[in-house]
């Protein structure tokens, strides 16, 4: 019985084989697009699920209620991980956890690799197994420290690297370590990425900080006890914030804090580390976290692309239902029932839905690589054979198989047949239906097409929008593997002074965008001037800045050797300025630190964009403080062949440093890294509003032809009657046309409310005009009128007296 049925349905598809394969193409591009999307999306919520005990650790952070709106900052300082174990028996375990450049020696061999410092609890409360090492002591000396298998390998070859001794640069001191513990490579999968761990006794300053409850270094998760409830820990912590953070509360009580609902300006809590992969709101989390924009609006499209490839099946069936209601009055004659037609039909469309998911999973499979280059994406093939991914693949086949079978089946087999045999099925029902699908199909189309419009337009205004600074031929030099930043920049400058292409070279604690080290620092200091608390961001810089990145200088005097007192002298923007609210703000001394002498303000900048354009200019302090490192070396160079600028610059680090990877970059490739996620926004919506067009396109194409098919006769009376071709091209498109008029005008609307909302996230940001929807309905109008005039001018060149002879 069932081969009878697939007999019979693959002699109905192979009768309309055009249509079929207009069906098939469509829906194959449609499941290989949402197959690359969905894989994408599953890769981006799965990260860190390795983790065991994922759903019991969580990261604490800060929020300070200030007068302007509240703070939140995930930094904490070093005396509060100790405090919180010793003082709440919930903590089961609890880490600190920072990062740090640094060179491992073995031998003659040398390494430059990503140091973590975390505490003894760190490998208890995260699962990166052991290959050598017990995970209870593997970090209990206090010069233990544990690699992963790579390091071992590149270090110390087929050599047993358990126990043997290493030393490390940290932090300018090279010391002695036992190696006790070899860990499996970190899973790319993973926010918690490095080399090496040591133990948080080994981080810069610990010392001095191990009491200093103001100063915020770090980060730190927190693990409870098996069935405690996580919710209530944060109202117990009241007491313990106005033991230990008091000075902060009364400074910001001076500063005009409002308390929240509780009463509270000033609070810890904490967050899933489940959640820490788009945990973008908190700032110093572990990795880079990603927007979660960017995986939601993944699913959208998949499923804007899905819902139109499915609306082309059911009004191609439907159409086609309409050349086989004979065939369904026979069947009926002959004693077939509903059930038996049902299936048939049925059989038909899984037929065709199977053979679309083949061929689309064959086209994800050719197009994956190009997938990934375009954006960023770190799936794999290997991935479909993930049992999640078989089952969601499976799903995806039946819902789409349901949605787009069930309805044409069943219409079709409710034809009465009497009529049918007299050739009348006439019904005003499928053409609403059509209409109606055709509305939502071309309202998705149009609402991608303005969101392309609009993300390219904020994205080009990004980029081209004046920072205050020289992007263009200022090369970003990252001091890492355990260099000394100030040693490096000596030697580079007496490297390149005579380079006939440089121009000057300075150094700096933070570097502009996010340069290729993928790092980014930020530093912000707060103090009492007056009546009020002054908060600003600290950058380090050396000689040569200004003149180096071309900054502004208003007021005052650059830092210059000649000056010795420079080192408790700053140079300070305009936004600090007016927050320091004098009148005489040049020449003036200022409280901003507590342990050394009040700081003069030896110069005005004109204020420049520091940090992305999502936030506004905030207040920013220049100095030449030792405690703050060198991280980045800026090099200078003269307009005219910048590519051999680079090469020369990158040779004079080699030879300097030829054990240390050269990661310059210049500073306009730096600002541009800070807006990945928008550029993969864009590439979704230019992708989706592309991929939704054409399968769109496809399907008003097999109903065009389908459409001219049915009015045959009546084109050909219109010619006999004297109708130009002009005349019946335009009134077999205009009710097409006019449906695509309704679609965008149901988008619009959408469309504005979802980009302004989006762009509400830059603090610079252009205004969504009104032509972007006028050239997106123009755009659409005109696609879907060339695909209907492929057919329709057919149709009017055609014999009038074939069309009539023919009916």
């Amino acid at each position: 019985m069932l081969k009878n049925y697939i007999k019979t349905a693959w002699r109905n598809l192979w009768k309309g084989r055009v249509f079929n394969l207009l069906n098939l193409v469509g829906l194959a591009v449609a499941i290989a697009c949402c197959t690359l999307i969905f894989l994408t999306v599953f890769y981006e919520f799965t990260y860190d699920r390795f983790h065991t005990k994922l759903d019991n650790i969580y990261q604490i952070y800060t929020v300070s209620n200030r007068a302007e709106g509240a703070e939140v900052t995930s930094s904490v300082p070093e005396p509060l991980t100790p405090a919180l174990k010793a003082e709440y028996p919930a903590v089961k375990y609890m880490t600190r956890s920072a990062d740090a450049g640094a060179l491992i020696k073995y031998g003659n061999k040398e390494l430059d690799e990503n140091l973590h410092f975390v505490d003894e609890d760190f490998l208890k409360m995260f699962t990166f197994p052991l290959i050598e090492g017990n995970k209870n002591n593997v970090l209990s000396g206090l010069n233990n420290v544990v690699i992963t298998q790579a390091t071992a390998k590149a270090l110390f070859g087929e050599e047993p690297a358990l126990n043997k001794t290493v030393l490390l640069n940290i932090n300018n001191v090279q010391q002695p370590f036992i190696v006790s513990g070899i860990l499996e490579d970190i899973s790319r999968h993973s926010s918690i990425e490095f080399d090496l761990l040591v133990r948080f006794e080994h981080y810069p300053n610990y010392a001095a900080n191990i009491n200093a409850w103001e100063n915020r270094t770090h980060i730190a998760m927190i693990e409870f006890n098996n069935g405690y409830d996580p919710a209530s820990f944060t109202s117990q912590l009241t007491p313990f914030v106005k033991k230990h953070f008091a000075p902060s509360i009364e400074i910001l009580k001076k500063d005009g804090a409002k308390p929240n609902e509780k009463g509270d300006i000033f609070w810890l809590d904490i967050a899933p580390f489940s959640n820490n992969h788009f945990a973008t709101n908190l700032g110093g989390v572990e990795g880079n976290p990603v927007n979660k924009t960017y995986p939601v609006s993944l699913i959208v499209i998949g499923c804007f692309i899905l819902i139109i490839a499915c609306i082309n099946f059911i009004n191609l069936s439907v159409a086609r239902g309409f050349t086989r209601s004979r065939e369904v009055g026979v069947r009926k004659t002959l004693g077939a029932s509903k059930g038996q037609l049902l299936i048939q039909f049925w059989i038909e469309t899984i037929m065709v839905c199977l053979a679309s998911m083949v061929v689309g999973l064959l086209l994800c499979m050719a197009l994956i690589n190009q997938f990934k280059a375009i954006f960023k994406s770190r799936i794999s093939l290997s991935m479909l054979l993930d049992p999640v991914t078989l089952f969601g693949i499976i799903i995806l086949f039946l819902l789409v198989t349901a949605i787009a079978g069930f309805y044409p089946a069943l219409m079709m087999v409710r034809y009465k047949t009497v009529a049918v045999l007299k050739g009348n099925t006439a019904s005003t029902k499928p053409g609403k239906l059509r209409n109606t699908l055709l509305v939502v199909q071309f309202s998705l189309s149009t609402l991608l097409i303005i969101c392309t419009i609009i993300t390219w337009q904020q994205i080009n205004y990004l980029q081209n929008k004046p920072l205050g600074y020289n992007k263009t031929e200022v090369l970003s030099i990252p001091v890492s593997g355990g260099l000394i930043g100030e040693k490096a920049l000596k030697l580079m400058r007496n490297e390149l002074k005579n380079h006939a292409e440089v121009a000057s070279v300075t150094g700096a604690y933070m570097n502009m965008g996010r340069g290729n080290d993928g790092s980014s620092r930020s530093s912000i200091l707060g103090f009492n001037f007056g009546d009020k608390e002054i908060r600003t961001h600290i950058q380090r810089v050396d000689y040569d800045y200004l003149k180096t990145l071309d900054i502004k200088l208003l007021e005052g005097r650059e830092f210059n050797p000649d000056f010795a007192g420079d080192s408790t002298a700053v140079i300070i923007n305009e936004t600090m300025a007016r927050q320091l609210g004098t009148k005489n703000v040049l020449g003036s001394f200022v409280p901003m630190y507590d342990s050394v002498a009040k700081v003069q303000v030896v110069g005005i900048v004109k204020d420049y964009n520091f940090r992305s354009l999502h936030e506004d200019i905030a207040p920013l302090t220049l100095t030449m403080d030792k405690h703050y490192e060198i991280n980045y070396i800026f090099v200078k160079v003269k307009p005219g062949n910048l590519v051999a600028s680079y090469d020369a610059i990158k040779k004079s680090w080699n030879r300097q440093y030829p054990n240390t990877e050269f990661e310059g970059s210049w500073i306009n490739e730096n600002t541009e890294r800070q807006y990945l996620n928008e550029r993969r926004l864009s590439g979704i919506f230019v992708s989706g509003a592309v991929i939704a067009i054409v399968i769109s396109c496809i399907g008003l194409l097999a109903i065009s032809i389908m459409i001219v098919l049915q009015r045959t006769k009546e084109i050909g009376i219109r010619k006999v009657l004297g109708s130009s071709v002009g005349g019946i091209v335009l009134l077999l498109s205009m009710d097409f046309v006019k449906l695509v008029l309704l679609a965008s005008v149901i988008a619009f609307p959408i469309a504005w409310w979802l980009m302004n909302n989006w762009l509400q996230s830059f603090a610079y940001r252009i205004t969504i005009q009104w032509w972007v929807f006028a050239l997106a309905t123009l755009l659409a109008i005109l696609l879907a009128f060339i695909t209907i005039s492929f057919q329709s001018v057919k149709a009017a060149l055609a014999n009038p007296v074939k069309s009539l002879r023919s009916e």
